[in-house]
Order: structure tokens, then sequence, then C-alpha cells
């Protein structure tokens, strides 16, 4: 378990409305739901699903990218928020996720390949196909050949998500009927719009597990890590240094400097998808990395906190299906990780 998620740790949860449009006329209105990508931080959209079915919020499509897409495909081909968080406690620790993992020796088109990822979803999916969910859902992915964002509305799912969360530079890109995909992230980490494009919904409902940017200059996510103290032992001192001379991930080298790039152009695409939404729920973590899938609980815990506190916006949406303005504001709930 990571030491950083417990006491002292604090974290916090941010429920956030914007402006509405769109109108379900004098029906209820058609709410639609957009999970970000974010690594092992997505398993907190199980938390959010969890609290919208418990207090029956009825959504009509879900928009998914990279872990939003590996959530969102289960949730519409039937898995309930219950069953969701069975499958996150299935990983319980390091070992067991990196038994999920294939590796690539050399690494020159990634770390992993991600079909045994990809098998380990087709465990409920199948070959099941788009047209063949319980509810509509588009996956988000990046063309490599075309530079954009791709949406996927049709075909079997399993591949979608896979070519979604195919994460640049750890694992290869996915070749689908002769072209390079790679995560969604890279082009729309929450996409709001496309949702809206491709779906016919009249308010959009955005999770967003991803840091903020003042997250980043206040010191307080580790996203990347922190700084450890430098060990006495001189054995220990040139073993570490050896590791960081072979460890592209560590700081400074070049995975290091290549995802912390990507993450600066995501924080920007977000806040513009954002203020796209109606409502914007935004679990928080100051301490998590992409593969802390062991620490599920708190991911959980925090996504449900953050969908408890939009759930008034959320009620407000369904109350007002002819859009008014409301007023913005932010709800922010302080908690310690267990």
């Amino acid at each position: 378990m990571n030491a950083n998620l417990h006491p002292p740790f604090r974290g916090w949860s941010r429920a956030e409305e914007s402006h509405p449009h769109g109108s379900g006329g004098e029906n209820t209105p058609r709410l639609g739901l957009v999970l970000s990508s974010g690594g092992s931080r997505g398993l907190a959209h199980a938390g959010v699903i969890q609290v919208l079915e418990e207090n029956a919020i009825p959504i009509a499509a879900v928009a998914g990218c990279s872990m939003g897409a590996y959530v969102g495909a289960l949730w519409a081909a039937g898995l309930d928020g219950k069953a969701l968080e069975e499958r996150a406690r299935e990983i319980k620790d390091r070992a067991t996720f990196k038994k999920l993992l294939d590796f690539i020796v050399p690494p020159s088109e990634g770390l992993i390949r991600g079909e045994k990822i990809r098998q380990h979803l087709e465990r409920d999916l199948g070959k099941r196909t788009f047209a063949e969910l319980e509810r509509e859902l588009i996956v988000v992915a990046t063309d490599l050949d075309r530079l954009s964002p791709q949406v996927f509305s049709s075909g079997q799912v399993s591949h979608a998500v896979h070519a979604s969360a195919a994460i640049p530079a750890i694992c290869a890109p996915v070749q689908l009927n002769g072209r390079r995909y790679t995560d969604g992230g890279a082009t729309e980490p929450l996409p709001v719009r496309l949702l809206k494009q491709h779906c016919h919904v009249d308010h959009v409902i955005a999770v967003n597990v991803m840091p903020a940017q003042s997250d980043f200059e206040s010191g307080h996510d580790t996203t990347f890590g922190t700084t450890c103290e430098v060990p006495q032992n001189a054995a220990s001192r040139l073993l570490r240094r050896l590791w960081r001379k072979v460890n592209l991930l560590a700081h400074g080298n070049v995975l290091d400097t290549f995802r912390r790039s990507l993450m600066a152009a995501q924080l920007r695409l977000i806040v513009k998808e954002e203020a796209a939404a109606e409502v914007v729920i935004h679990p928080r973590f100051t301490a998590s990395n992409w593969h802390d899938f062991e620490n599920f609980g708190h991911y959980l815990q925090a996504g449900r906190e953050a969908a408890i506190a939009a759930l008034p916006a959320i009620r407000e949406l369904l109350l007002q299906p002819t859009p008014t303005p409301l007023a913005r504001h932010e709800t922010r709930l302080e908690h310690l990780a267990s």
C-alpha cells in the first residue's frame, strides 16, 4: 500500500456547476455522463456511479476516455456500482496488478502490450459490440496517424477500450482497421463536447479525476513522485543511482519528461471541457500514481464523497428541464484517507 495515502495525507473533493444549456422539454432531461482519463484515479468513477444509482439519477449516455472508458464500458454493459467495486477489489496488491502486464522486450513500442488488460476486460464484455450494450456509450481514443481524437460507437467494445487506454510511451499503440491508436487522454481527456455531438443528451455531468493545475503549483500533488531521503548506506546509494540510470520513468528521465509535458497539455484541455458541462464532479487526490490500483478503497470513497456533494446540482437539472442560469459554486470536502 502507498503510505502517502494514509494520515496525515489530506485530500479534498469538489462539485462544481456551470451555466446549463439544452432542454429536455416537458419530459425529464436526458443526462449524459462523461468519465475522464486518469489511470488508477479512475477507480473513483465507480464510487460516483454508486451514488448516482443509489439516488436513482437516470443516465442516458456515457462517454469514456482511458480508465473512464474501461469503467464506463463495464457499466454500460450492465455491471452495477457494487459489481464495479468488486472488480476493483480484485487488484488487491502490486503483485496482482503486475500479472496483468505483458512486457515488451526490448521496449521499442512501449513497456507493455496491454493485451492481458483487454482480455481481463473481456471476462465481462466478451465480444460484445456497442449495439449490444444496455446503455449508449462512446469511447474516445487518439488516432496517431491523423493526430486527432477518434470516437468509437460501433464494433467490439473491448478493442475500442484497449485503444482508448493505451497510455502513451507505457503501452504500445493499438492497431485497429489499419490505423494506430493511443490513449484518448492525449487529445480528449474529458470528452464533454464529443458526448454532446454524438449522443442525444440535454445536460452533461462530467467526472474529472485528473489533478488541477493548482495542485502542482502548490506542491500538493505527488503524481510524479516525491523527493525521498538519500539513503545513508553507501551500497544503497549506489544501487539507487544505478536504478535511476535504467528507469526511464525516474525524475528527469525521458518518460518522466514526456508524461509531465502531456499532463500540462491535458490540464488545459480539461478546463475547456469542464466549462461545457452542466455539473462537474471532481474527486481530488494529492497522493497518487497511474498504477496505484491496490488503494482502490481510497479512490472509491473519494468518488462517492464528490458525487454526494454534487447531488443538489444534479437534482436541480432534473427539476428544471427548461434551463435557467444556475449560480456557480464550489463545494469543498476535507477528509482523511483510510
